[in-house]
């Protein structure tokens, strides 16, 4: 059984600080890059981490056991980025040192988030965590937070939500000092309000953002849209039509719902008329991808079919669902079940259609696969 002792730098500290690029694979690589970033930034936690694996390596190879060593860089911009540069250096590793479980160290940050890379590829038999040892007294401490703060990646987690404070604060002092100048009687709402409005809405965001990664995905969206628009995609023109037709649905069922006071028949009402735009926009969407894969790939998207009949079988059942209630609260003036009973029954023979297209598409793909094989 052959183990493989491995560090990751998720922030590459040891490529910004000492110049050092992963993977690192044996004692020898690691203890230079060690000595070179402790020599870079003594106060690293990584070189710390490097060092107590090289450590329970030494320790190990007396003991007589086979054992590698090796070190992950990944990127200063920690996400999606870093962990992919990470993967690679994984694969590469296990290619050439073909161990049959790993051991991590680890500095107790931030590393530990590529476990779930690491596992899909390796089983980790053992976790050891280096924690670096400070003095326990208040000017130790001090110098601590002030070191940490000159980290620029440690200060903008900290002095980010910091500075989004004054500077909410700031915005809403100009702004009621602006509306002041301008309307001297206007008397809305109070500066102090105001301010806490903007203060709590910037920091919902910036703190929405950091926990789903809004702002990686909003770059991926840009980068989708490039794409589509030098490939000259239909997609793009069929989402934003599709967006569109949702928007002047949602007008008309608003419209709709205005034509009752009970807040139970405006739901049912905004529902009843919304749905029929609702299927529209989805039937529109999927016609753009499904455009866009005949022409550029030179075949048609047979699932299509699948997802046009259900989107148009769900659409149906739920409007004649809807119909049937707002007959029985007497909202609408029809007096007759057997339009909506058809309705209704028409909506369930779609859906039964799309099953067994459903079938019939994959039995055809799986006989093709058998055929390719």
């Amino acid at each position: 059984m052959k183990t493989l002792i491995l560090c990751v730098d998720r922030d590459d500290d040891l490529g910004r600080k000492a110049g050092v690029r992963g993977p690192l694979i044996g004692r020898e690589e690691n203890l230079n890059a060690a000595i070179s970033l402790a020599l870079a930034d003594p106060e690293d936690s990584d070189a710390n981490a490097i060092f107590a694996a090289i450590s329970l390596y030494d320790r190990l190879k007396k003991e007589g056991k086979d054992v590698e060593v090796s070190t992950l860089t990944g990127s200063e911009n920690v996400g999606m980025k870093s962990d992919e540069i990470i993967a690679k250096q994984l694969d590469e590793v296990i290619k050439k040192v073909s161990p049959d479980d790993i051991i991590f160290v680890s500095d107790g940050s931030e590393d530990e988030f590529i476990l779930p890379i690491i596992t899909s590829r390796k089983p980790v038999k053992h976790i050891r965590k280096v924690i670096v040892k400070q003095a326990k007294n208040i000017e130790s401490t001090y110098y601590v937070i002030v070191r940490a703060l000159q980290d620029k990646k440690i200060a903008r987690k900290i002095l980010m939500p910091i500075a989004l404070i004054f500077l909410a604060y700031a915005v809403a002092s100009l702004l009621i000092l602006m509306i002041r100048l301008t309307n001297p009687s206007w008397n809305f709402i109070d500066p102090g309000t105001l301010a806490l409005t903007v203060i709590t809405l910037t920091l919902g965001v910036y703190f929405l953002e950091r926990a789903y990664g809004v702002g990686e995905k909003l770059r991926l969206l840009e980068k989708r849209v490039k794409t589509a628009m030098t490939e000259a995609k239909i997609t793009i023109v069929a989402d934003v039509l599709a967006v569109l037709v949702m928007l002047a649905g949602l007008d008309f069922a608003y419209e709709a719902s205005l034509s009752s006071e009970d807040i139970i028949k405006k739901v049912l009402l905004f529902m009843h008329t919304f749905i029929l735009w609702f299927v529209f926009g989805v039937i529109v969407h999927e016609g753009g991808r499904t455009f866009d894969i005949w022409v550029h790939r030179g075949r048609y998207k047979r699932s299509f079919w699948i997802a046009l009949l259900s989107t148009m079988a769900l659409g149906i059942v739920v409007y004649s669902a809807l119909d049937y209630i707002l007959l029985l609260m007497k909202v609408v003036s029809t007096t007759s079940f057997i339009p909506i009973t058809i309705l209704a029954v028409s909506g369930v023979i779609i859906a039964t259609l799309a099953a067994f297209l459903h079938v019939k598409i994959r039995d055809e793909e799986n006989e093709e696969i058998e055929n390719g094989d």
